[in-house]
């Protein structure tokens, strides 16, 4: 069993690993479709659909607990107090306990939405697996490639987990009657488009509030990411200042 889990965390975690790029899309692949899940059953048109939801859910739930079960083995407090350490518990815990019944409360279920958090962990690898030591112009250009890559990743981590939130609110409300439709309102909040639909109670407007904030760091981030990206694609790597 030990060796197992070792062999497991290697594919996980090893960019040298043969299994290590097959590993990492397949949990990004039941990642996003897990999501999409969760987004699914909030569509009041689409609940004759429970049971099918319900076994994708566990299925995906499956893999989630074995991953954490061999990231723990192999870190145990290190990984279980860390922060993907615990949006990984966080993505399972609630179907764990039953939270997975379609019939439960939403407040409850929005919880795995967190688990799109993942994809950025699975980012990071691919950005790690990208760092060895190398002089190729190429090698660079594809690492800049990979952080427009993580920026979109982060933006739509931001979206999905602002819209399952001010669904959750005020989902009682026609605005916001499934999770796609919070969704949208959540992008044109974060992107700074023009949105008509103004939050009514007090966990809303926090929700607004932040959804801005979060926003403001991410065009950051943007300017950051496609500066440096635009610069090298136009002029290349300038190594060293001509003189006059």
């Amino acid at each position: 069993m030990i060796a197992l889990c070792r062999t497991l965390y290697t594919a996980l975690e090893n960019p040298r690993s043969r299994w290590f790029s097959a590993t990492n899309d397949t949990l990004a692949l039941v990642t996003i479709l897990s999501v999409l899940i969760i987004a699914l059953e909030s569509v009041t048109s689409l609940k004759h659909l429970s049971s099918l939801f319900t076994t994708i859910e566990y299925i995906a739930v499956a893999f989630f607990s074995i991953e954490y079960i061999v990231r723990f083995s192999q870190r145990k407090t290190q990984y279980a107090f860390s922060f993907f350490g615990a949006v990984d518990l966080l993505a399972i815990i609630p179907s764990l306990l039953g939270l997975g019944n379609l019939t439960f409360l939403k407040s409850a279920r929005v919880l795995r939405i967190l688990r799109f958090l993942r994809v950025l962990r699975l980012a990071k690898l691919a950005r790690t697996a990208t760092l060895h030591p190398t002089t190729q112009a190429e090698d660079r250009l594809r690492l800049e490639r990979l952080n427009l890559a993580i920026y979109f990743i982060s933006l739509a981590s931001a979206v999905i987990i602002f819209g399952a939130l001010i669904y959750t609110a005020e989902g009682y409300r026609v605005e916001f009657a499934n999770m796609f439709l919070g969704m949208l309102w959540a992008a044109k909040v974060i992107l700074g488009g023009i949105y008509q639909t103004v939050p009514e109670t007090l966990s809303g407007e926090i929700i607004i509030i932040s959804a801005r904030f979060v926003g403001l760091v991410l065009f950051g981030l943007l300017i950051t990411v496609i500066g440096g990206f635009v610069q090298k694609l136009l002029f290349g790597n300038v190594t060293k200042t001509q003189k006059m």
